[in-house]
């Protein structure tokens, strides 16, 4: 059974923290803060939308109008609204259009966590697809993070797209279904970084068991 359960985001925030911040990290975990702020909401739930028909960029221009017309009631508000008319912006000029394969059919799958070491990962992917190509019925998913004050780096990316394909492996495909690394995306929105996951996420499972480990720790001096 699972000690507590964590979003793969805040797992990923976790693996580059100091020790400080990881324990800041537990805390939030145990102690649900009900009063911080939902950034971006108007500007994720959309971006989830486009995914799953990249062909309807309506629903990214909309939004902006939406966004636009927003009431301002204070300067977070309007930072909020700012903020997430530059990420739709962003995530429009990756024209997904041409990334994404042709004809792909999207997935609601039941289960959206990974269990490693006694850690539950929502992983909560923002899409999860198949493709069928030379009669191999492939699968795939992407999840973005936005965040313009501390986006992903490089490897942090790398790890998100791992797991990813760690999770479909386990979660999702059935009988005669592939997982595809290359159709396992981690997109950071302000880098404008898209990276697809490794052939062998062996390395990413390694360090993903020894920080779940280490949270536990934490999690068990609290």
């Amino acid at each position: 059974m699972a000690v507590f359960t964590i979003s793969l985001n805040q797992f990923i925030e976790a693996s580059k923290a100091t020790p400080k911040a990881k324990l800041r990290i537990v805390q939030q975990l145990i102690e649900v803060n009900k009063f911080l702020t939902p950034w971006y909401q108007l500007a994720k739930n959309r971006i989830k939308i486009y995914l799953k028909d990249v062909s309807n960029i309506g629903v990214l221009k909309k939004a902006i109008q939406d966004l636009q017309n927003k009431p301002i009631k204070d300067d977070k508000a309007k930072n909020n609204i700012k903020v997430s008319i530059e990420a739709i912006h962003k995530v429009i000029g990756m024209h997904f259009e041409n990334i994404l394969v042709n004809g792909y059919k999207v997935i609601e799958p039941d289960q959206k966590n990974v269990q490693i070491e006694d850690v539950n990962i929502n992983v909560n992917p923002d899409l999860v697809y198949k493709y069928l190509e030379d009669g191999i019925m492939k699968v795939g998913a992407i999840k973005f993070h936005v965040s313009k004050s501390k986006p992903f780096d490089l490897q942090q990316s790398k790890h998100i797209s791992n797991i990813l394909s760690i999770y479909l492996k386990e979660k999702v495909v059935n009988g005669g279904e592939i997982v595809d690394p290359k159709l396992c995306w981690a997109y950071d929105v302000f880098t404008d970084r898209l990276i697809h996951a490794d052939q062998d996420a062996s390395l990413t499972a390694i360090q993903a068991k020894k920080l779940s480990l280490e949270l536990i720790e934490i999690y068990k001096q609290i």
